[in-house]
C-alpha cells in the first residue's frame, strides 16, 4: 500500500472500520459499514482503497437497521494492522501510533468516522473526537501523537453514559484553526458541517 492510503487505514481503524481476524496466510480484510446518511463516504472510501481489491458496496438487509458497507480483499499489508491494532482480538491503539498517524489525511478520516463540533458563533467552537471503545492511556497516546505530528493541544476527557465511563478526545480552542486547517481540504462536503 502507498504511503496515503495507510494514513486513510489509520483514520479508519481509529473510527468505525473494522479488521477482520487473520486467515491461515496471516491475510485479513477491512470491514467498513455506515449510515445510509454516509453512502458518498463509502463509495469514497471503496474508491480509496479499489488499489487492493475491494468488494461491492451492500446494503444491509437486517429490518429496522439503515447501513451500506464493503470490504476489501484479503491483504496481507491489512493482516499486519491487524496484528497492531487487534493484538489480543480486541481494538487497542498501538504504542507506535505516532509512526502510523503522520499525514492530515488521517485526521480527517478519523474525524469523518467519530469526529463531533460544538460551536456557538462569537462564543464557543471546539472538536471532540469520540474514542469511547480506548481507555485512558490510549487515548493519552492519541492526544501525544497529535501533539508531536500536528502541533495539537488535545486533552482526554470522562464522560459516563448509562453508569459507564468513557473518555473522549478534546481538541482545545487554541488548536482548533490549526486542526480546521490540516483536515478541511480532505473534508468530504458531506461532512462540511463538522467544520463550522
Amino acid at each position: 500500500m502507498d504511503y496515503l492510503l495507510t494514513q486513510i487505514l489509520t483514520g479508519t481503524i481509529l473510527g468505525d472500520g473494522h479488521i477482520r481476524p487473520l486467515n491461515k496466510k496471516g491475510e485479513s480484510q477491512l470491514l467498513i459499514k455506515h449510515d445510509d446518511k454516509a453512502l458518498t463516504y463509502i463509495k469514497w472510501l471503496s474508491k480509496q482503497f479499489s488499489c487492493i481489491g475491494v468488494n461491492k458496496i451492500n446494503k444491509v438487509t437486517m429490518s429496522g437497521y439503515h447501513q451500506h458497507y464493503f470490504s476489501t480483499k484479503r491483504n496481507l499489508d491489512i493482516g499486519n494492522y491487524r496484528k497492531m491494532f487487534y493484538p489480543n482480538g480486541m481494538k487497542v491503539v498501538p504504542l507506535n501510533i505516532g509512526e502510523l498517524m503522520t499525514h492530515p489525511i488521517a485526521l480527517a478520516v478519523w474525524y469523518m468516522d467519530d469526529g463531533s463540533v460544538d460551536f456557538r458563533k462569537k462564543y464557543h467552537k471546539n472538536s471532540t473526537l469520540a474514542t469511547f471503545g480506548f481507555g485512558f492511556k490510549e487515548c493519552e497516546l492519541l492526544a501525544q501523537a497529535m501533539k508531536r505530528n500536528f502541533s495539537l493541544s488535545v486533552s482526554v476527557h470522562k464522560s459516563t453514559m448509562r453508569s459507564k465511563v468513557y473518555y473522549r478526545l478534546y481538541i482545545k480552542s487554541e488548536s482548533m484553526q490549526i486542526f480546521f486547517d490540516l483536515i478541511k481540504q480532505y473534508m468530504l462536503p458531506c461532512y462540511s458541517y463538522k467544520i463550522p
